[in-house]
């Protein structure tokens, strides 16, 4: 295995993010522990982003696989430095984000990861990053969440974690047929050497800039890579009960109504307690759509996986 160089090398995978692109690398120039370098692993931006990129020292590397994945492992395969922390270009880390999570890795640990806080202005943009910025919203996933501790997790995300370069070779690296869920698939197989530290103090700010429609597209590819990749978790149980609410409607339809105003009573218990958390209630009825859709396009994005993971199987 090659050596390395003392230091991190910061991966920032990019594709058509003129807007963002400059935010995301000022942050990352500005932390109060400097990477030893930083990657713009690009996939063929045919807009302004590189532009924006080459007005910081940074390295261009080209990708031509399409996915998150691919572009991840490209830059696993070019870093120079002992350790690596990646973010997207979306993304706005904290001033000692990398500081943070560089002295929680410790023995023991095979990788860090921080809160991810969603900003973003508009009504639906609000709404979408607190209903998942709750259990309901993300289940067990740190995913697009603050947590208020520190605690071993099953995951962390792409977009804020920090691992040792020679860990991630070990374990063969990212799969680079996956558009989503890369970091839940490589995580699962690092959990076999180690535990990964959840640290909600390593903050970055995450700008979606979705729409609810641009959101629901968004829940059907993840519930598509986990349906495709079988990748199971708290998050298959919206598209099993699903499943298994359809019988009920023909052999017990009171209980399958029942569920569903169970089910409906959860989704507003949930949304009162955001409400009461940030004391805005105009949001009383966005908030619920938000989770609905959520779980509707989860869970047709999740069989769609599946079926097709079935059909075309590798």
């Amino acid at each position: 295995m090659e050596e390395k160089e003392s230091g991190i090398s910061v991966v920032i995978p990019l594709k058509n993010d003129e807007n963002r692109i400059g935010n995301c690398l000022s942050a990352v120039f500005s932390q109060s522990l400097s990477p030893l370098e930083v990657l713009i692993i690009d996939g063929h931006s045919t807009d302004r982003s590189l532009d924006y990129a080459k007005k910081f020292p940074v390295k261009i590397i080209f990708e031509d696989y399409g996915t998150v994945g691919g572009a991840r492992q490209v830059g696993l395969e070019h870093a120079r430095g002992s350790y690596i922390a990646f973010t997207d270009s979306d993304c706005v880390p904290d001033f000692k984000w990398l500081e943070i999570l560089f002295i929680n890795f410790q023995d023991g640990i095979i990788g860090v990861g921080g809160g991810i806080k969603n900003i973003g202005t508009g009504i639906w943009e609000e709404s979408i990053g607190l209903a998942l910025d709750s259990f309901l919203g993300s289940a067990n996933s740190i995913q697009d969440r603050v947590l208020k501790t520190k605690k071993y997790v099953h995951s962390i995300s792409g977009c804020n974690s920090l691992y040792r370069t020679e860990d991630l070779l070990r374990v063969g690296g990212y799969n680079t047929t996956y558009f989503m869920n890369e970091d839940t698939d490589i995580n699962k197989r690092l959990l076999e050497m180690d535990k990964l530290l959840y640290v909600p103090e390593a903050l970055v700010y995450h700008n979606q800039n979705r729409n609810l429609k641009k959101f629901c597209k968004r829940m059907f590819w993840f519930g598509y890579g986990r349906g495709y990749n079988r990748l199971y978790d708290l998050q298959v149980i919206p598209p099993i009960s699903i499943l298994l609410l359809i019988p009920l409607f023909f052999f017990a339809p009171a209980l399958a109504i029942y569920l569903i105003i169970l089910y409906i009573l959860v989704v507003m218990i949930f949304t009162l307690s955001i409400l009461m958390r940030i004391n805005k209630i105009t949001y009383f009825l966005t908030i619920p759509v938000v989770f609905f859709m959520e779980h509707i396009w989860y869970t047709i994005g999740f069989w769609s996986g599946t079926i097709k993971r079935i059909i075309q199987p590798r």
